[in-house]
């Protein structure tokens, strides 16, 4: 498992704003991810667990080290993104197999918008070169 160093992370509510405002999206019942391309190589990660989902800082840290390692799982797959992780049903360690599919699913929808955002950014910025 790839260790996530500290420049791995998104840390500052502009970084997850960014993400919100141009992001690409999948839901599903336990998470949602959003993604937006990033200037930096390596993928970067933000997750957000409300006390809304888990009263215990117990069970909200448990669910943030599962997130952290599947997200380190798919690094390879995400370069080039910042991606946003907002669990939205509490999950216990019976439960981490449908979650584990759901994460699975949520990275292959992101490529998919990442490949659209990314193209479509290229082709209007190479509209607007004069030739």
């Amino acid at each position: 498992m790839k260790r996530i160093r500290r420049w791995d992370k998104l840390s500052t509510p502009a970084e997850f704003d960014a993400v919100f405002r141009a992001r690409c999206a999948s839901h599903g019942d336990y998470a949602r991810m959003l993604a937006c391309p990033s200037i930096h190589a390596l993928p970067r990660l933000g997750i957000t667990v409300s006390k809304k989902v888990c009263k215990t800082a117990v069970g909200r840290n448990y669910m943030k080290r599962v997130s952290r390692e599947l997200f380190g799982r798919h690094a390879g797959t995400l370069h080039g993104l910042d991606v946003v992780v907002l669990v939205r049903k509490r999950f216990q360690p019976a439960e981490y197999a449908v979650f584990l599919a759901e994460f699975d699913k949520h990275v292959q929808r992101v490529q998919k918008c990442r490949n659209v955002c990314v193209s479509s950014s290229a082709s209007t910025s190479l509209a607007s070169v004069p030739g």
